[in-house]
């Protein structure tokens, strides 16, 4: 596969990217340490979740046959792809909110290098433009509610929430139960519930994970 070049037109100007056959470790080699790390992380939880998504009431969205925790996985790795569009100088709240939006429209410029089917692009995309919707209709960028966010993305979502809560928290880290405690309480408003879900199903087995890179909460 030929080296892909993609000229992206942002409100900063324009910004180019290569993706070649090794696309996404391409599309990672931007990303800052942190957020690499950030992104590794929420791969791999949101991963685990999804083994779950079959006791969702919304397992309906995902199509029949689809690897929906490898999805899951790359969805991860890619959800702050369009952060690689910000400039550190744009600090606005407005700016902020249209990262997901470029991400997506990043990653649609070279979904054949970065995808293996059509399929898994669809779900993957929809994570990265969705993973900030609110089931109350107060995230962005386009204010979704609920069940209008597919349940891929509301994965993404607490996966992302799980790894700012843990990895943000000043120390002395918080116990295990008070940030169970603390995703919980967003459930139906903040968080999708079916994602809620899966979360609780896969719970040992992320602060296991999380007991393996050392930052189990206390």
């Amino acid at each position: 596969m030929n080296t892909q070049s993609s000229i992206v037109q942002t409100p900063f100007g324009f910004i180019e990217y290569d993706l070649d056959e090794g696309g996404l470790d391409e599309l990672l080699n931007h990303f800052t340490t942190n957020m690499r790390d950030h992104s590794r992380r929420v791969a791999v939880c949101a991963a685990l979740m999804a083994e779950y998504a079959k006791e969702s009431l919304h397992w309906i969205d995902i199509p029949a046959g689809t690897d929906i925790a490898a999805v899951a996985h790359l969805g991860g790795l890619c959800h702050d792809a369009g952060k690689l569009l910000m400039p550190v100088m744009a600090t606005s709240e407005a700016d902020y909110l249209k990262h997901p939006v470029y991400g997506a429209e990043l990653l649609e410029r070279h979904k054949k290098a970065l995808f293996d089917s059509e399929e898994e692009a669809v779900l993957v995309l929809e994570m990265v433009r969705y993973h900030h919707e609110r089931p109350d209709g107060s995230g962005f960028p386009y204010g979704l509610r609920a069940r209008d966010i597919p349940l891929a993305a509301g994965i993404c979502a607490v996966a992302d929430s799980l790894d700012h809560r843990i990895y943000s928290a000043p120390l002395p880290r918080d116990s295990s139960a008070a940030v169970f405690y603390d995703i919980k309480t967003q459930e139906g408003t903040l968080l999708y519930e079916s994602a809620v879900g899966c979360f609780e199903l896969a719970w040992p087995r992320l602060m296991e994970q999380y007991a393996r890179w050392g930052r189990h909460p206390g």
